[in-house]
């Protein structure tokens, strides 16, 4: 597709979505947000996901897929750390755990479909590496 064709593309994409039929929803689009993707190529985000292509650990093939992108992953490490850091060391330990605990349940619910393996290590991992200083904190 040429470039000319991708920005007729993009212009007819966002006449569609700025004027909804029926005016399901009066919002708008911004249009430096809105990018036309080659998916087998390409890879987008979107709602905490990365979707794209993706290679199975067993077979080497590819396939499109979703994952938790690295944004989200990375957020939730930050919260981790906020919530294990060394202000909050005033808390009941219990407290604390049920805290991390609620967290950790609630993003792994959030999370649970698609190619979510090594994102749950890497939490694991990090949150492995910060608890036992929780415990000896209390």
């Amino acid at each position: 597709m040429s470039a000319i064709g991708v920005r007729r593309g993009k212009a007819a994409l966002f006449q569609w979505v700025q004027v909804p039929p029926g005016n399901r929803s009066s919002r708008k689009q911004p249009e430096e947000k809105t990018r036309i993707c080659k998916v087998p190529e390409g890879e987008f985000n979107f709602l905490g996901y990365s979707f794209g292509r993706m290679y199975s650990a067993r077979t080497g093939k590819a396939y499109l897929g979703f994952r938790p992108s690295k944004k989200s992953i990375k957020r939730m490490v930050e919260t981790i750390h906020a919530l294990t850091a060394r202000t909050g060391t005033w808390q009941e330990t219990t407290e604390l755990v049920a805290k991390l605990n609620r967290t950790l349940h609630g993003w792994a619910n959030y999370f649970q479909v698609g190619t979510v393996t090594k994102a749950y290590r890497a939490i694991d991992n990090y949150t492995c590496a910060v608890t036992p200083v929780v415990a000896l904190q209390a």
